[in-house]
């Protein structure tokens, strides 16, 4: 009798024990002060695309590589840019939107960003989706207007 009892109370005890360690808080995870997320690409010559967020200062960096600007039949080289801009988020906390206007573009150098007051940016809308792992880019720069979308990875 004394050993069924024993094992009657280990098995609750047991039941209890799993019980409590599956019971957690459901809150959601806590969204991080900075998002990192880069464009999905094949080549290292592609046009790629890289977002740093900032959340508690409400700004975002995008950093453009490879971007190529056509004006007419011109061609611009290939270059390496970063835009500086406010960022503001969506309720669910997971659409960042950067935007603005007469925004001085960083051109890389390496790793020496240098201002070029000489191409503003202007109508700048980005949106960065996490949950969909998309992004939307438009702005005039350069005497014309630049377009993208992709995916994140």
């Amino acid at each position: 009798m004394k050993k069924l009892f024993s094992v009657i109370l280990l098995t609750l005890a047991l039941g209890l024990g799993v019980t409590l360690v599956s019971c957690g808080d459901d809150k959601d995870e806590p969204t991080p002060d900075t998002h990192n997320l880069e464009s999905v690409y094949e080549n290292e010559t592609d046009t790629h695309f890289m977002f740093d967020i900032d959340v508690e200062k409400k700004t975002g960096s995008i950093y453009i590589y490879n971007v190529v600007f056509t004006i007419g039949e011109r061609v611009s080289p290939a270059m390496n840019i970063r835009i500086d801009a406010p960022c503001t988020i969506d309720k669910s906390g997971k659409v960042f939107i950067l935007f603005g206007t007469d925004i001085i573009p960083f051109m890389l150098r390496g790793n020496t960003p240098v201002p070029v007051e000489s191409m503003p940016i202007t109508n700048l809308t980005c949106n960065v989706d996490t949950k969909k792992k998309t992004y939307d880019i438009y702005f005039n720069c350069h005497g014309g207007e630049y377009k993208n979308a992709g995916k994140l990875q």
